[in-house]
């Protein structure tokens, strides 16, 4: 079985699969775990898969992958994320807001080998609240630079 995108295909997909979202800006603060602390916003892609569910997707500047699927309704949240060395051996120097440890988050990507020194972590949570609007995250810029 392969995929590809609609912009591949020569034949309609399903309506939702129209509703992809490429670069827009998703913005996250952690509160739990050892990346506890960490406030950040990435360029991130964007898949509904039905209503009120979507897939999101995004490659920091620790290095880490991430993608997570919101399911909204049940109040879910499933993640994979590809942690590299760095950043999974030294997760206090990627707490912090990345406007001001930005360069440091940088070094962290250049530990270890970037295919094979990656720690996976697939993890689900509850959804504690969902904000209309921003909550109490930070202003951010949309041409801010971003991955």
């Amino acid at each position: 079985m392969s995929a590809t995108s609609t912009s591949q295909q020569s034949r309609s997909a399903p309506a939702h699969f129209d509703e992809e979202m490429l670069d827009h800006h998703f913005e996250y603060a952690i509160h739990g775990g050892p990346m506890n602390g960490r406030s950040n916003f990435q360029t991130a892609y964007y898949q509904r898969i039905r209503k009120d569910m979507w897939q999101v997707s995004w490659v920091e500047e620790t290095g880490t992958t991430v993608t997570i699927c919101l399911d909204l309704p049940e109040k879910r949240i499933t993640t994979f994320m590809a942690f590299s060395k760095g950043h999974w051996d030294y997760p206090e120097k990627a707490h912090g807001y990345k406007r001001e440890k930005l360069d440091q988050w940088r070094e962290l990507s250049k530990i270890g080998n970037q295919t094979t020194d990656r720690h996976i972590l697939p993890e689900q949570a509850t959804i504690d609240k969902i904000y209309k609007g921003k909550g109490s995250l930070q202003e951010i810029e949309m041409e801010w630079p971003t991955l």
